[in-house]
């Protein structure tokens, strides 16, 4: 990364973040004095590489950017992922303090690597450049889309460097290299690239893009307008496991039966059939309930395990369960069922209507092993789920399905969580309203009017572009 953006011995470079000291190694292997580095951290603790730069520790990023004079021809970081609204009191009044307020970067929805991306802007010199490794949200987080516009409007040449393989064996989660060059210059070319892989990106990092390849435009969205993995948006697991859902798993009826006080037990979704709708809301959940439909699982903590009827149910238990059955035997205690996850949504593999995603509304809400959770990789406003759930409708996504689906023996068709995950959606061209939208939509699907579903699905994506440019390893 250092190499990519044609180290000179009279840069000043900034490393925002530079924890033990990666990219200060290798710009002192570049031969750049420690009076043209600046390192900062938040980490007091020294290291080895503190002595070959201006370091800053234990010092917050954004409270000395607010102060310093300083101004660079190069910057070069790893930022930290994580959810503005998942950080300290004190590291978030600290950005919220430096923000402008019009900056979506720096919203409570928005992410820390974005609000470092978006403030080095403002430390860079003309004609600076910069070397950024992001996650895989770079291409289609909706609060970095002002960002990414930004960033290529805003330099002479902008690459996007992708792995097809983890680029850190040790995380799964994709991530890019972005080189931006050229600041406040006229924009002449921009390219995404796609490596096999990680070794491959970066042998690639200082080859330039082949001449015929800069020659074409790119859209300003161009990297919006790109399909999105599933599975960089979202994680896609399988609801809890039971290992006895005639005793875990209970009607209202039942539950009544064996006066189990409710503080036992947890509402849960256990079929197909109970995803009713776009939201899945504490009324709907009722109205399942009151249909004698198997909605709670047993789930007793250590206070529940007081009352009286709950003690009995567990003595019934180890009556009728096989204890010594796989799941059981390996749980300690047995009754205490692993893996219970709420997600933002519920979705089911074999449906007749293909995938489609029940956002959840109820609170504590859970689904069991026959339905798939689905979670949010990012933080997410519900019109932004609603927007990538219509995305997942839109007649590009569904083509992928026929393409994609499993047919078993018994005539049932079924999307496995990796295909799922592997299911490119186009970005939405709008959130506002998107979960009324999105409640059309689903209810046209849930009555047999999978088009005009589909339709409203249509009008709520970016279509790809033709002047897209899109390279692939360094090949135009």
């Amino acid at each position: 990364m250092v190499c990519a953006i044609n180290p000179q011995p009279d840069d000043l470079w900034l490393d925002p973040c530079m924890g033990p000291g990666a990219f200060i190694s290798a710009l002192r292997n570049n031969g750049l004095t420690k009076k043209r580095i600046v390192g900062v951290d938040i980490d007091a603790s020294p290291s080895a590489e503190d002595e070959a730069a201006t370091t800053i520790r234990g010092v917050d990023f954004f409270d000395w950017c607010a102060s310093t004079k300083k101004r660079f021809t190069k910057v070069v970081a790893n930022p930290p992922y994580v959810a503005l609204c998942k950080l300290g009191a004190d590291l978030q009044k600290s950005v919220q303090q430096f923000h402008d307020s019009q900056d979506p970067s720096f919203a409570l929805r928005s992410n820390y690597w974005c609000a470092f991306l978006s403030a080095c802007l403002g430390l860079l010199k003309p004609d600076g450049s910069l070397a950024f490794v992001l996650p895989a949200a770079w291409d289609y987080a909706l609060y970095a889309r002002e960002l990414r516009e930004r960033v290529l409007s805003s330099f002479k040449s902008v690459e996007v460097h992708r792995s097809l393989e983890p680029l850190f064996p040790e995380v799964r989660e994709g991530r890019v290299v972005l080189l931006a060059k050229g600041y406040l210059q006229t924009p002449e070319h921009a390219g995404r690239i796609d490596h096999p892989t990680a070794t491959s990106l970066i042998a690639a990092l200082c080859r330039p893009i082949p001449q015929t390849a800069r020659a074409e435009s790119y859209a300003s969205t161009a990297c919006d307008a790109s399909g999105t993995r599933f599975g960089d948006l979202f994680s896609v697991g399988i609801g809890c496991v039971t290992g006895d859902v005639n005793y875990f798993l209970l009607t209202e009826s039942q539950r009544l039966e064996h006066d189990l006080p409710t503080s036992a037990l947890r509402p849960v979704v256990s079929k197909a059939r109970h995803l009713v709708a776009s939201q899945i809301t504490k009324v709907m959940w009722d109205r399942l309930r009151r249909a004698n439909e198997r909605v709670w699982l047993f789930s007793p903590d250590d206070h529940a395990k007081e009352n009286r009827a709950v003690r009995a149910y567990l003595s019934h238990g180890e009556n009728v369960c096989n204890l010594d059955g796989y799941k059981l035997r390996n749980r300690d205690p047995w009754y205490e069922v692993p893996g219970i996850r709420f997600g933002l949504g519920f979705m089911s593999g074999m449906t007749s209507v293909g995938p489609w995603l029940s956002l959840r509304s109820m609170r504590g809400l859970a689904a069991t092993n026959t339905l798939y959770v689905i979670s949010a990789n990012e933080a997410m406003t519900i019109d932004e789920q609603a927007a990538w759930a219509l995305s997942l409708l839109s007649s590009e996504t569904r083509r992928q399905v026929r393409a994609t689906l499993r047919c078993y023996p018994d005539g049932l068709a079924k999307l496995e969580p990796h295909d799922i995950s592997e299911l490119q959606l186009l970005p939405p061209n709008r959130i506002a309203r998107s979960r009324e939208a999105y409640h059309r939509a689903v209810t046209l699907l849930l009555s047999g009017d999978a088009a005009a579903a589909t339709a409203i699905a249509d009008v709520s994506v970016v279509r790809r572009p033709k002047e897209t440019l899109k390279v692939r390893d360094g090949a135009a």
